[in-house]
């Protein structure tokens, strides 16, 4: 095994984190006026020594295989004359021309809870000796501090390797992980920090999340924060936009933690485990699309159509708010399936609900049933209530009148509209709606291209 030596003038070179074992032993020496000293746990050995250490160390090599087994009892084995202890005698570096003669080895006291080796420190010389109670006493509390210096530093070790562990995780995490104060500055950012938001770690240490929080997420963002620092919340979790470093917004989940100071229990920051939500979010975002509007030409749908009618009726019932409900008919469209194709058909829907939505006002809500059956809800203003919904029927309708180019065809396309009034025409959805069809009819049977009123 190898083994260290120290003279009164040098130092053992020791493994990174471990005690220095050869001023362990040096202290020894000296301080029970020994001419050798050494100290060994598992391979790792130290010596101290007055002579060039060569005798030093073939005894220490010899001691660490050759001791008779641990007496429990007692800790301590000290031979005042090593000629008394047979067993020793054979020893290698013990019998000879040059040989040990008194001797005392501690077993060093080190919790089992450490899971270390066993570890010895010895004291010899080459002349028999006495060894008194203070000397006893001295080697014991040497021995004390020696496995108390072990425990520091497994502990030590220990927490550097937890350290190296956590730092693994965190760094290596897709995750980014955020650790902050109280003040929500941010004391550290992950490395993975780069593919989120484009910074370097170095370039948000310092600063508060909130800084790049899109101003439409700061408020909720913000109220999160403030209950998490003040502990009314120990986790939470929040959805925000964050600004990208080139300018555009992310999308982030944020799940957040109270961390707690272990030695006084109080709140001393936060951890933040954040993630990219971005392709949830926008998958989220066309489902609600799909879910509210006409795939093929993107008007709302008719789930839209029957919430946005519910609430116009109900706005009518309760403030007497005034609306019109236009209910249209593309004329012929059966004709022109029949002539030019369903291609053509899907063209001239798509082309109809474009021109719609260029004609209507941002408060009104165009909506295809189905089929060529599209609708309109248009809120109105008490004083010219008649002369909108009439300008708006006929400006509809000159939408339509345009030819539509499909391929190498001009197809020619007209609109028919039953118009409704609220509360006129009804106070409630089924009144409305039947007095708009009414009215569309009406419409039908006027040639066509043309509008009706319910009440006319």
């Amino acid at each position: 095994m190898p083994v260290s030596s120290a003279t009164s003038s040098d130092t053992s070179a020791l493994a990174a984190g471990s005690p220095d074992f050869a001023a362990l032993c040096r202290i020894a020496r000296d301080l029970l006026d020994m001419p050798f000293a050494c100290l060994w746990q598992g391979d790792h050995v130290g010596l101290a020594g007055s002579d060039d250490g060569t005798f030093g160390r073939s005894v220490a090599a010899a001691l660490q295989t050759g001791l008779p087994p641990d007496d429990p009892a007692s800790p301590l084995l000290v031979l005042g004359d090593t000629r008394d202890g047979p067993a020793l005698a054979k020893l290698s570096g013990i019998a000879g021309e040059e040989r040990v003669r008194f001797l005392a080895v501690l077993k060093v006291p080190v919790p089992a809870a450490c899971h270390l080796e066993p570890c010895r420190l010895a004291v010899f010389d080459t002349r028999p000796r006495d060894f008194d109670a203070d000397q006893r006493r001295r080697l014991l509390d040497l021995g004390t501090l020696a496995g108390q210096a072990l425990q520091l530093s497994w502990q030590a070790e220990l927490a550097r390797l937890q350290e190296t562990e956590f730092r693994l995780l965190a760094e290596t995490s897709t995750d980014t992980i955020v650790r902050g104060n109280l003040e929500g500055i941010r004391l550290y950012i992950s490395p993975s920090v780069r593919a989120l938001l484009g910074y370097e770690p170095e370039e948000l240490i310092g600063h508060r999340a909130i800084d790049i929080v899109h101003p439409d997420d700061r408020e909720s963002f913000g109220a999160l924060m403030a209950e998490i620092r003040a502990g009314k919340l120990e986790t939470g979790a929040s959805e925000v936009r964050q600004r990208h470093k080139d300018g555009h917004w992310v999308w982030m989940e944020a799940s957040v933690r109270l961390t707690h100071d272990p030695a006084t229990g109080a709140a001393n920051g936060y951890v933040a485990s954040v993630r990219d939500i971005q392709r949830r979010k926008q998958a989220e975002s066309h489902l609600e699309y799909l879910a509210s509007h006409d795939t093929l030409t993107g008007l709302a749908n008719r789930a839209v159509f029957d919430r946005r009618l519910a609430e116009a009726v109900l706005q009518a019932q309760r403030d007497g708010r005034r609306f019109a409900l236009f209910c249209m008919d593309i004329d012929g469209f059966k004709r022109i399936n029949d002539t030019f194709g369903h291609q053509a058909g899907d063209a001239v829907l798509r082309e109809a609900a474009r021109r719609f939505q260029a004609a209507i006002g941002d408060d009104d809500t165009a909506v295809r049933l189905g089929g060529d059956e599209f609708a309109l809800i248009r809120m109105l203003d008490n004083t010219d209530a008649a002369v909108s919904v009439t300008t708006m029927a006929g400006r509809l309708i000159d939408a339509m009148a345009r030819p539509i180019l499909f391929r190498a065809h001009e197809i020619q396309a007209t609109l028919s509209i039953g118009i409704a009034l609220a509360p006129q025409d009804g106070l409630d959805v089924d009144q409305i709606l039947s007095a708009a069809d009414r009215a569309l009819y009406a419409a039908k049977l006027g040639g066509r291209n043309t509008y009706r009123f319910a009440s006319r």
